[in-house]
C-alpha cells in the first residue's frame, strides 16, 4: 500500500530532483554578486577608504566573509555594507579606531592574522594555513612569496616580523607571534 506524501516530503523530493522529468546537469556555479571573485593574494595590500572600488575591495570583502562577519556582497565597492562590517571589527578594539573606516596594512594583517589556526606553524609545513600566514606577513611589510610552502623565505619573513615585535626570532609561528598578527602588528611601523 502506498502512503500519501506530505507537502514537506513533496517539496524535499522535488528539491533533490528525485521526482519529475530528467533534466540536464546544472551548470557549474558561477560567481555572483554575493560570492564574487575571491582572490585573497595581492601584490600589496593598499590603504582603502569608504567609497573605494576595485580588486582590493573584493579581497577585503572576502577576508571579512572568511572571518564570519558577513555575508558581504563581494562587489568591489567599499560601500555602507562593507563599512558596517569594518565597524564591527573596529568595535573589538580596546580604544577608538585611530582612523575609522580606514583599512591600512595593520588592518589587513589583523584580518589574515585572525584567520590563522590555533596551532604552531613551522618550516617544512605547507597548505592553506601557511598561505594565510604569508598573506599576513606580506600585509605587514615582508617581501614573501604566497605559495603555501613554509620555506626559507617565509622563515626569514617570520623572523623579521618577530624582531619588529620584540619576540625572540625563532622563525616559528607560535602563540606569541599569532597574537601580534591577530592584533594587526606591522614590520617597521608601516601604516
Amino acid at each position: 500500500m502506498r502512503r500519501p506524501l506530505t507537502l514537506v516530503a513533496v517539496i524535499a523530493t522535488l528539491a533533490l530532483g528525485l521526482v519529475g522529468p530528467a533534466t540536464a546537469a546544472a551548470p557549474a556555479a558561477q560567481p555572483t554578486a554575493r560570492t564574487g571573485s575571491c582572490h585573497r593574494t595581492l601584490a600589496s595590500y593598499p590603504v582603502l577608504e569608504p567609497g573605494a572600488r576595485g580588486a582590493a575591495v573584493r579581497t577585503l570583502q572576502c577576508a571579512v566573509n572568511d572571518l564570519g562577519l558577513g555575508p558581504l556582497t563581494v562587489d568591489g565597492w567599499y560601500g555602507p555594507q562593507t563599512r558596517g562590517a569594518i565597524r564591527r571589527i573596529e568595535s573589538s578594539f580596546e580604544g577608538p579606531a585611530p582612523h575609522p573606516g580606514r583599512v591600512n596594512n595593520g588592518f589587513w594583517v589583523l584580518l589574515f592574522g585572525r584567520h590563522l589556526p590555533d596551532r604552531t606553524l613551522r618550516p617544512g609545513q605547507h597548505g592553506p594555513a601557511v598561505r594565510t600566514l604569508q598573506r599576513a606577513l606580506r600585509a605587514a611589510g615582508a617581501k614573501v612569496a604566497v605559495n603555501g610552502k613554509f620555506g626559507k623565505g617565509t622563515r626569514h619573513a617570520v623572523k623579521a616580523f618577530q624582531r619588529s615585535q620584540s619576540v625572540a626570532p625563532s622563525g616559528v609561528v607560535n602563540e606569541n607571534t599569532r597574537f601580534f598578527l591577530s592584533q594587526g602588528a606591522a614590520i617597521h611601523g608601516l601604516n
